[in-house]
């Protein structure tokens, strides 16, 4: 019942917002499962999600518009798969999570808005967030933040940006699921406990597009900036200490 509530909950996250899911869906899970459980049995639950998205948003999209991002992406993920070992995974993360918090507070402004609205349609900027979420997707898969950051400075009609997002996790979680039956996360037996808590996802899914409809795009930027921040904050582990 508890880990049904905790996936109704992550699907109305990501029906509102068009991200999320796992934002919200892996931490409590982690508290009561196995960790291995806790990102195999959300997991299956998220195709469902993208292709809904993905075809009722999608067609909004022209290849132009999100080409730039994809490409950066495509090329940064293979890069980040092997060079995350190069790096210091905390110091990285953490400047993710900083760059998250900047930009949050800097979209908070009109005039912040505009500035990131202006990167985000250009193709160097395009480019540049797209590398930005393919390297820390292909190393930490921790790609969403920039994703995000880039849909909703680039669409100012949340139905776009959220069909970007569609699109874009929709072929990420074509990628991720190779890997998660190479390394064993994914199983018959996690599909098969996925599937139980399919009713709870439809539920939250569907309670999620109704309260979307009913807020102006001022309350869709405060959920995904909310949303946004709380990624922030996974990604900055509390800094340890001697003694």
């Amino acid at each position: 019942m508890l880990i049904s509530l905790i996936l109704g909950v992550a699907s109305f996250s990501f029906s509102f917002a068009g991200f999320g899911y796992g934002l919200i869906a892996v931490p409590p899970l982690a508290l009561i499962l196995p960790v291995k459980l806790a990102v195999a049995i959300p997991f299956p639950l998220t195709f469902p999600l993208f292709f809904v998205h993905s075809y009722r948003y999608g067609h909004r999209l022209s290849w132009t518009e999100i080409k730039p991002f994809l490409i950066g992406a495509a090329i940064a993920v293979l890069f980040g798969a092997f060079s995350f070992h190069w790096f210091s995974e905390i110091v990285m993360k953490r400047t993710l999570a900083m760059f998250t918090v900047i930009s949050i507070l800097t979209a908070r402004y009109s005039m912040g808005e505009k500035f990131l609205h202006r990167i985000a349609v250009t193709f160097p900027g395009g480019t540049f967030l797209g590398i930005l979420s393919g390297w820390f997707m292909g190393a930490y898969t921790a790609g969403g933040p920039p994703a995000v950051i880039s849909a909703t400075a680039k669409f100012p009609d949340t139905e776009k940006a959220k069909g970007m997002l569609s699109v874009y996790f929709l072929l990420v979680g074509l990628v991720l699921i190779v890997l998660f039956l190479s390394n064993g996360v994914l199983s018959l037996d996690t599909l098969e406990q996925s599937v139980l808590h399919l009713p709870a996802a439809i539920v939250g899914f569907l309670l999620g597009d109704i309260f979307q409809k009913k807020v102006s795009r001022k309350g869709y930027m405060t959920g995904v900036h909310l949303l946004l921040f709380w990624a922030a904050i996974l990604l900055s582990p509390p800094i340890e200490t001697a003694g």
